[in-house]
C-alpha cells in the first residue's frame, strides 16, 4: 500500500487548497455529505481522497466532518461522469438529446447543459436546444447572442476571429477565436479527461477536486499563437504567472487542438496535486520531467471521435520507444532537465528525445505488470515529488523507487526494444 503524508501535512494542503477555492465555490452547493445523524451537509468537497476529515468549502465558510461521521456522498463529480457516459451511449440518437439536457440542469451541471444544447444546436436545428441556449427565430434563422449582438451561426463563426467566444464546463473553461464547433468537442473531451485523470489516479495520488475551472486558450490560426520556445507547442503556466493552458489547431482540419490531453493534464496536475507554486518565473516547475511524462501518458492513452474521448490502449509506443533509442539512456539526467530549456527551448533531434524518454519511462514506471513492481513506488514518488513539492531530487527518486535510478536503465531499454519491434 501507498504511505500516506502525514494526517497534519494533508490536513494544511487541503486547507490551503480551500483557501485558495473560497473565492471560486460562493454559492456552490453541489455536492451533498450526509451523516449518519440523516443531517446533510452541502457544498464542495475539497479533497475526497485524502485521510483525515473531509473538509467541505460552503462560500467563506470551512465545514470540517469526520469521515466516521458519512453515511454517504453524492458527489458532483459522479454526476459529471454519469453524464459523459449517458451522452456517449445515446449520441446519434436524436430523440434523446432534450432528455440529455434536462437531465443535465436537473442534476446540477447547467454549464454542460448548455454546451450540449450547443453540439445540438451546431449539428441540427433543434427547436428545444435553441430554446434553452435563449435564440431567436427570425425570417426561418435561429439567431446566437455574442456580445451586444444577435448572428447566425454562420456570422458567429465568422465574429470570433475578432471577438473570441468562452465556452464553461464544469473543471474546464474554454476560450476560443475560431471553429466553434470543434471548439465544444474539445471542451467535452477535456471534461472526460477529468474524469478519466479522477478515476486513473484520484485515489492513490489522493488529488484534490477541481472547484474553479481551469482555463485552456485554444487559437485556431497557428500562426497566431503565443509559442513558448522555437516552435509552437502547447503549454501550461501556472499561477501566480498565468494559470492558463494554451494550445493551438495544426490546421483548419485538424478534429481537435494539438496535444489538448497533454496541456489539459498539465494543468489538472497543478490544480489536484501541486496546488499553488512559488515559481519565480513563467519557466520555473516544480519536476520538469513528471510535467511532461504523466500528461503525455494521457495523451496518448485518449482516443477517439473529437467530442466523445475515451481512454484506451496507449498509442504510438512503438514510435516513441524507436525516438527514445536514438541516444544513449541517462536516466538521472532527465530528472534534472528544465521545462523551458529542456523541452521546449530547441526545436532539434535531442529535444524531441528528451520528450520521448520522458514519456516512455512514465509509462514503463507505471506499468502494472514490472517484476518487481514499480507502479505502486512510482506514484508515492509523484506524490512527494509534486504533491509535496519535493522536486527532481535523485536521491527522493532512489529512495521511492527502492533502488538507484541508474539500475532501471537496463530493463527500461530492454522493454523498449520490445515496444518499438511491434
Amino acid at each position: 500500500m501507498l504511505q500516506s503524508s502525514p494526517p497534519r501535512l494533508w490536513w494544511l494542503a487541503a486547507f490551503a487548497a480551500a483557501v485558495v477555492a473560497t473565492a471560486t465555490a460562493q454559492g456552490d452547493l453541489r455536492d451533498v455529505v450526509t451523516l449518519k445523524t440523516g443531517k446533510t451537509v452541502t457544498g464542495r468537497v475539497v479533497a475526497p481522497f485524502a485521510p483525515g476529515p473531509l473538509l467541505v468549502v460552503q462560500g467563506g465558510k470551512r465545514v470540517r466532518i469526520e469521515r466516521a461521521d458519512v453515511a454517504e456522498m453524492d458527489l458532483l463529480a459522479s454526476r459529471i461522469a454519469e453524464f459523459l457516459r449517458q451522452r456517449k451511449k445515446l449520441a446519434g440518437k436524436s430523440a434523446a438529446q432534450a432528455i440529455l439536457i434536462e437531465w443535465a440542469d436537473a442534476h446540477g451541471l447547467p454549464n454542460l447543459a448548455q454546451l450540449h444544447a450547443m453540439h445540438v444546436c451546431l449539428a441540427s436545428e433543434d427547436e428545444h436546444a435553441h430554446h434553452r441556449l435563449g435564440h431567436r427565430q427570425r425570417g426561418g434563422q435561429w439567431l446566437w447572442p455574442h456580445g451586444e449582438r444577435w448572428l447566425s451561426a454562420a456570422q458567429l463563426e465568422q465574429a470570433l476571429s475578432q471577438d473570441p467566444i468562452t465556452l464553461s464546463g464544469e473543471r474546464f473553461r474554454l476560450r476560443l477565436d475560431g471553429n466553434l464547433r470543434a471548439g465544444v468537442a474539445a471542451l467535452f473531451d477535456l471534461e472526460r479527461l477529468g474524469v478519466f485523470w479522477r478515476d486513473a489516479f484520484g485515489e492513490a495520488l489522493q488529488l484534490d477536486e477541481v472547484l474553479q475551472p481551469i482555463d485552456v486558450n485554444v487559437t485556431y490560426a497557428v500562426a497566431d499563437f503565443a509559442k513558448w520556445g522555437y516552435r509552437p507547442l502547447p503549454y501550461y503556466v501556472p499561477a501566480p504567472h498565468g494559470d492558463v493552458a494554451r494550445t493551438f489547431f495544426a490546421s483548419p482540419a485538424q478534429a481537435r487542438p494539438q496535444r489538448l490531453f497533454f496541456v489539459g493534464t498539465q494543468a489538472l496536475l497543478y490544480r489536484t496535486l501541486i496546488g499553488q507554486s512559488n515559481a519565480r518565473d513563467d519557466r520555473d516547475r516544480t519536476c520538469a520531467w513528471l510535467e511532461i511524462g504523466l500528461p503525455m501518458f494521457a495523451e496518448l492513452t485518449m482516443q477517439g471521435d473529437a467530442g466523445f474521448a475515451e481512454p484506451g490502449e496507449v498509442r504510438t509506443q512503438d514510435l516513441h520507444a524507436a525516438q527514445t533509442m536514438t541516444r544513449e539512456l541517462d536516466l538521472a539526467r532527465l530528472l534534472h532537465q528544465p521545462m523551458y530549456g529542456g523541452y521546449y527551448l530547441l526545436d532539434d533531434a535531442p529535444t524531441q528525445t528528451l520528450w520521448s524518454t520522458a514519456a516512455m519511462f512514465t509509462q514503463f514506471l507505471l506499468r502494472e505488470d514490472n517484476l518487481p513492481d514499480t507502479r505502486v513506488r512510482f506514484l508515492a514518488y509523484v506524490r512527494s515529488a509534486l504533491g509535496d513539492k519535493r522536486g527532481d531530487s535523485s536521491t527522493l527518486f532512489d529512495k521511492d523507487m527502492g533502488k538507484r535510478i541508474e539500475e532501471f536503465e537496463a530493463p527500461f531499454r530492454a522493454w523498449l526494444q520490445k515496444v518499438a519491434a511491434r
